[in-house]
């Protein structure tokens, strides 16, 4: 473990070599002060009585209360230097480990967010980063800042009277055996806790997001979310303030025993006055070095028992989420751009075919196969519905087909080969998805289309040439600032939110970006109204026009623009054929067809009407 962390310690140090070799210069400076602070009140203290004495009161006297001053003006201002060091460190640090996080999330396969432990472990980490980053001024400022004070302290007391080391050595071995229960304790608690912290969380955003503000008045959430929230926060925030009164109790042992040798110390030294042996300038600075010796070893101890083992802790747990913090690669990740391949190369060719063998897929802390037994062949130039309800297995299927999700049994295959042994980077590049749970981004309306191919985000034709394919132009021709509009006004003021129509165009236009080798669209007539689904589908054709496309969804009309529909029921694959076969065999489709064809009648008959009115 020492060694783990010591890594961690290592790489945040290289941010900024110059910058901590200041900082060890002005901790040394900081407690030789300290200890010029304590020989000019020694002095002065000596300077009065001896004035008292003698009568003299010369220059002289003002010489020891100038030198107490001046190191106190400087041990203040190099504290305050050591805080600016400290917030530089700790900014530093937070910053490469956050990255290093985020770039291990973005490497984690997509099924282990289905997965709860996972997810709470991911959840505690990434709250918990703070805390990683703390080592550094632990080890470096705190640790060794005490390191100096108590060898100063040790050596000056050690020269009077070196038994009072054994006073502190008792007080240090009950400090070490409560605080190292207390560290446990704590962590042991944050991830006990962590899954109803989570859910408070979650429906504090409920009660003060925007997206939800329309549901919570209208339907009168605000009393049963409010009472979900106080549930969940009062069982974390009371079992946190459980702990924190025994850790309270626990951490007064340490120091009522430190209160008491401190008192049996100050009446020895003043018996060594009384009797003569002892100066009262040499009393005040002893008394000064032994609050300084109680104080380092108490620190260190607490530091090294404490601190430092919490520390251990909290890196344990990052350092298993990201499986083994690699100090090469995090050093590396500031010198890059991003983290995305940025080759417009098809490393396994043109896209030829894509097949499923057998494949069945069961999502991590779930019961039953989302997907079972699944046999699928799709060509280059088809144009493939994939029909049925909601919970069918619809949007499984294109996760397993794009590689999000790995852990299934059978074979996927692109071009013949098995995509468990291709590259995840190079295997998206064949396809432009438009999902239905799509992000809606707080950027520009140019690069929300941009991002559907990272790697042509710059490219303003082949942007503009996507905008066209999902007849954006009447949208942008709306907008202020048009294609450099920002969407959204969660960062800017001057943002413009689209309708959800407008923004399904904007979803066409990214999964389009780039003209992928297969075009997949998940539900893309999910969030619109049926007038609006009829116009969309008008301008698809030109769309998919000599593309491999496959499309997702539950709806006839847009399952009838494919020449191929696979409808799926309970996770299979139960019919396979064109329009025309699938009502003849009077199945799942011709189910679904009757009970839709009704509904669609009457939707072209509105849009026939809106056209005559226009």
């Amino acid at each position: 473990m020492v060694k783990k962390t010591w890594s961690y310690i290592k790489v945040s140090l290289t941010l900024s070599p110059l910058w901590f070799i200041l900082n060890i210069i002005i901790l040394i400076i900081f407690r030789l002060a300290q200890l010029g602070t304590d020989f000019g009140l020694k002095y002065a203290t000596e300077a009065i009585l001896d004035a008292q004495k003698t009568g003299n009161r010369n220059i002289n006297i003002v010489v020891p209360f100038v030198l107490f001053f001046l190191m106190m003006t400087i041990g203040g201002n190099t504290d305050n230097f050591i805080n600016l060091m400290f917030t530089l460190y700790t900014n530093k640090a937070k910053r490469l480990f956050s990255k290093y996080f985020m770039l291990r999330a973005y490497e984690e396969k997509q099924d282990s967010f289905y997965d709860n432990e996972f997810y709470d472990n991911y959840e505690f980490v990434k709250k918990n980063i703070d805390n990683t980053t703390q080592v550094n001024n632990v080890i470096f400022n705190r640790l060794f800042s005490s390191l100096i004070s108590l060898i100063i302290s040790m050596v000056t007391i050690t020269y009077f009277s070196p038994y009072i080391l054994l006073l502190i050595i008792i007080i240090s071995a009950v400090v070490v055996i409560v605080n190292n229960i207390i560290a446990k304790k704590r962590v042991e608690v944050d991830q006990k806790y962590i899954n109803d912290e989570r859910r408070a969380i979650y429906y504090s955003s409920l009660l003060s997001e925007k997206n939800h503000a329309k549901e919570l008045r209208i339907f009168k959430l605000k009393d049963k979310f409010l009472n979900k929230w106080h549930e969940s926060f009062k069982t974390y925030s009371d079992s946190k303030y459980k702990f924190e009164k025994q850790a309270l109790l626990l951490s007064n042992i340490p120091s009522i025993v430190e209160k008491i040798t401190s008192t049996v110390l100050i009446l020895y030294f003043l018996y060594l006055v009384v009797k003569g042996v002892l100066a009262v300038g040499d009393f005040v600075f002893l008394y000064r070095m032994m609050w300084r010796l109680t104080w380092s070893i108490m620190g260190i101890v607490e530091i090294l028992s404490a601190d430092v083992m919490q520390s251990f802790l909290y890196i344990d747990k990052y350092d298993k989420f990201v499986d083994g913090f690699d100090p090469r690669k995090a050093r590396n990740i500031k010198n890059r751009n991003n983290f995305l391949a940025s080759s417009d190369n098809l490393k396994y060719g043109l896209f030829d075919n894509i097949t499923f063998e057998n494949v069945t897929y069961s999502y991590p802390s779930q019961k039953g196969n989302a997907v079972e037994n699944i046999n699928l062949k799709i060509k280059r130039g088809e144009i493939v519905s994939i029909l049925g309800y909601n919970g069918s297995g619809k949007s499984t299927l294109l996760k397993l087909m794009c590689g999000l999700l790995e852990d299934y049994s059978g074979k996927i295959k692109l071009n013949g080969k098995d995509i468990s042994d291709l590259s995840r980077e190079d295997l998206y590049r064949y396809f432009g998805i438009g999902f239905q749970d799509f992000t809606k981004y707080s950027i520009s309306l140019k690069d929300n289309v941009g991002i559907g191919m990272i790697e042509k985000i710059g490219d303003e034709e082949e942007i503009n040439k996507a905008i066209k394919k999902g007849n954006l132009e009447y949208i942008i021709d709306g907008l202020p600032k048009g294609v450099d509009t920002i969407l959204g006004k969660e960062y800017d003021p001057n943002g413009q939110d689209l309708s959800g129509g407008q923004w399904q165009r904007v979803i066409l236009s990214r999964a389009y970006m780039g003209e992928p080798e297969v075009l997949i669209l998940d539900e893309p007539t999910a969030s619109i109204d049926p007038i609006e689904e009829m116009r969309l589908l008008e301008h698809f054709d030109d769309i998919i026009k000599g593309k491999t496309a496959i499309l997702i969804s539950h709806r006839i009309g847009f399952a009838r623009l494919s020449s191929r529909i696979c409808v799926m029921d309970n996770g299979h694959i139960v019919e396979d054929g064109t329009h025309e076969e699938l009502l003849a065999l009077k199945g799942k489709y011709y189910e679904i067809f009757m009970s839709q064809q009704q509904l669609y009648a009457r939707e072209e008959t509105a849009h026939e009407r809106e056209k005559i009115y226009a």
